[in-house]
């Protein structure tokens, strides 16, 4: 009798647990109601068919949608925290993006190797368009111009023999990091290519002034 009376009480107190959490409820929801917009069900229904609609496995997926439901979406609280995630995004853009770039630049090493490799690629440009030049300038001055389908073959075969274009044709360049392995150039390797890059030039320099 004592167990039966014991288990009563304890099951009366489950029962106004129960309508205490039940009242609680209706009443913040009815006081929370009053603050929302007419349409909320037929709003809530909406974001409820996108569920219905799409299968959603992700996890991250799921908590963006759920993030969206009409109402919740609205809350202060929710509001602050995207507010909050979207500057951290964006900071952490701008971190990634200054990654990228400083990874890219590489150390002063790197930086000197590129500006040394780019000089030597680009003296051998500069001597072809030398002689081009060149050869076109001895045309000119022969012929009075320099279209080379108009000319016959010893006549320029003769302006590529012409003093000014001989003298680019015997300046010697050889690159030192082209034909190199990443593995094999050091800072000695780019120095050496550095002073060579350097001293080339230097002779164009000299080269284009006695012109």
């Amino acid at each position: 009798m004592e167990n039966q009376v014991h288990n009563e009480d304890a099951t009366k107190q489950q029962i106004e647990r129960l309508l205490s959490e039940l009242t609680f409820a209706q009443q913040s929801y009815d006081e929370w109601r009053t603050s929302q917009p007419s349409d909320l069900d037929q709003k809530r229904s909406a974001w409820l068919s996108i569920r219905d609609r799409q299968h959603m496995y992700d996890a991250d997926v799921l908590r963006a949608w759920k993030a969206q439901e009409p109402g919740l979406a609205s809350k202060p609280e929710i509001i602050a925290v995207k507010q909050k995630i979207a500057s951290l995004q964006s900071e952490l853009a701008v971190a990634q993006a200054e990654l990228v770039r400083l990874v890219d630049l590489g150390t002063p090493f790197e930086v000197y190797k590129r500006a040394v490799d780019g000089i030597e690629s680009m003296i051998g440009g500069i001597v072809q368009r030398l002689r081009k030049g060149r050869i076109e300038a001895a045309l000119v001055s022969t012929y009075g111009h320099s279209n080379f389908a108009k000319l016959p073959r010893a006549m320029t075969d003769a302006a590529r023999l012409h003093p000014s274009v001989v003298e680019v044709d015997i300046f010697a360049f050889h690159p030192k990091l082209a034909k190199l392995r990443e593995s094999q150039i050091t800072g000695a390797v780019v120095d050496n290519a550095a002073t060579n890059a350097g001293e080339a030039l230097v002779r164009l320099r000299e080269l284009v002034s006695d012109a």
